[in-house]
């Protein structure tokens, strides 16, 4: 049955991380901030030659590498999550590049706002909904409360707070600023849940039986 339903996978999969990067591309474009996890390759991207995308897989690349070191052993997903940073970060240049306003409105920004969140948060549902390989920070999350036996919640968190630390340190230094931590980084961490559980209520299809197999067996 797995087999059977792959290639829905992967496109459903694809189609994830797709939305994620518009809703990531429409939230930097309010310039109100970004989601926590985008924070800090932002905030990378503000002060060194990196696009935004360029400094996502950087981001994802160092928590691959966090997730073998808990683990201590590369797995099968460690491998796969390297592998979707690399086309995400790929994605959210393109569509920086595609969409470039000079100038919005605050009603644009505010629907920017709503929009990239609504849109974001599908995408998680859909990547999630597919069970094949979380985006690495996301992974990283799974390690460390599996490892260590944490909830998942409180892990999260403290990551969330770990990146807009690193960004408003970033941002302080180097333009005085706290240009990757705002409204939108608030309105992000509030609000992405709700619209993963709404995008799962009005289209429980996108759920599918485990791939991998039990947490142990990955």
């Amino acid at each position: 049955m797995r087999e059977k339903k792959l290639p829905r996978r992967i496109l459903q999969y694809l189609a994830g991380l797709i939305c994620m990067a518009i809703g990531l591309v429409l939230l930097k474009r309010t310039y109100w901030g970004v989601s926590p996890i985008t924070a800090v390759p932002d905030a990378v991207a503000n002060i060194t030659p990196l696009t935004l995308g360029n400094a996502t897989i950087l981001l994802h690349v160092l928590c691959v590498v966090l997730q073998i070191a808990v683990q201590r052993k590369v797995t099968l997903k460690s491998i796969l999550c390297l592998g979707v940073g690399v086309p995400f970060g790929y994605l959210v240049d393109f569509f920086m590049w595609l969409w470039d306003p000079c100038h919005l409105s605050l009603w644009q920004k505010l629907a920017a706002l709503v929009l990239g969140i609504a849109i974001q948060g599908f995408g998680v549902a859909l990547i999630s909904g597919c069970d094949m390989m979380l985006p690495a920070p996301d992974e990283f999350n799974n390690v460390v409360a599996r490892t260590f036996g944490k909830k998942l919640g409180n892990v999260k968190m403290c990551a969330d707070a770990v990146y807009v630390a690193a960004a408003i340190v970033i941002n302080c230094i180097s333009v005085g600023s706290l240009a990757s931590v705002g409204i939108s980084s608030v309105a992000s961490v509030l609000l992405t849940g709700r619209f993963v559980q709404l995008s799962f209520r009005v289209l429980p299809g996108m759920r599918m039986e485990p791939f991998f197999g039990s947490p142990d067996g990955a």
